[in-house]
């Protein structure tokens, strides 16, 4: 059957709205643009007029879409956290499970290590912070990051059991992100661990999986024994005592 002249009409309209639902907002472009800027240069050497031009956007767009480059930069976090952590469903971070809660946020660490697209934001953004912090420092890293080292503090004490110190704690909380920034920076610790600066997939789950035994081995360590009685085994004999 013969198409109409109005089912050929229906038919462009259709593809018309078709291209424009694929087609990114100019929203969706600066925040895409301004993830990799900010990632490449840090806070202070990326410039607005820059993420604009190569978004296709006018210079005023980022002050009407997000009000200024600090509030962009907030929202870079958020965009860089959705991909580190909201995208897989086999690193659920909502877990009850600790052992399991810990593994999927090793895991998470060794990806951002890893990865070199979108999931590697995090660890990007992370590491231009450490060196060169941005004007927001605090007020970003408390807001994107202080949650899930509460949440990782909580989980850590719940397995290291009753005796856990505050100082114990913290010092599990170092050695754990401790690991990952040490192959962040250290480009030839990843070849002589992997052979490659790329590990491949099965690379990087063996690797996590041998950073969370190491992990609950120190917790098994710990869990149950009272604090002056590690101390009395001789190796933590010279570990603080006023730290609870």
């Amino acid at each position: 059957m013969a198409k109409t002249k109005t089912d050929t009409s229906i038919e462009s309209v259709q593809k018309t709205m078709k291209k424009k639902s694929i087609k990114k907002s100019t929203k969706d472009r600066l925040l895409e643009v301004a993830a990799e800027e900010f990632a490449q240069h840090g806070f202070r050497n990326t410039r607005t007029q820059e993420i604009c031009k190569k978004a296709n956007a006018n210079t005023a767009a980022i002050n009407y879409h997000f009000g200024g480059k600090k509030n962009l930069y907030k929202t870079v976090w958020d965009f860089a956290l959705r991909h580190a952590i909201g995208e897989n469903d086999e690193m659920d971070l909502s877990v009850d499970e600790d052992r399991e809660w810990l593994y999927n946020y090793l895991r998470i660490c060794v990806i951002s290590v890893f990865e070199s697209g979108p999931k590697s934001l995090l660890r990007r953004l992370l590491s231009n912070e450490i060196s060169d912090p941005s004007p927001i420092s605090s007020e970003v890293l408390s807001e994107h990051l202080a949650p899930r080292i509460q949440e990782l503090e909580k989980r850590l004490r719940r397995m290291m059991g009753p005796h856990v110190s505050d100082f114990q704690v913290g010092c599990c909380i170092l050695a754990i992100h401790s690991q990952f920034s040490a192959l962040t920076i250290n480009r030839s610790a990843r070849q002589n661990l992997f052979r490659n600066d790329n590990p491949t997939e099965e690379e990087a789950e063996h690797f996590t999986r041998e950073i969370c035994a190491f992990v609950m081995g120190g917790i098994r360590s710990i869990r149950g024994v009272p604090q002056e009685a590690r101390r009395n085994r001789g190796w933590i004999k010279n570990s603080p005592k006023n730290d609870n």
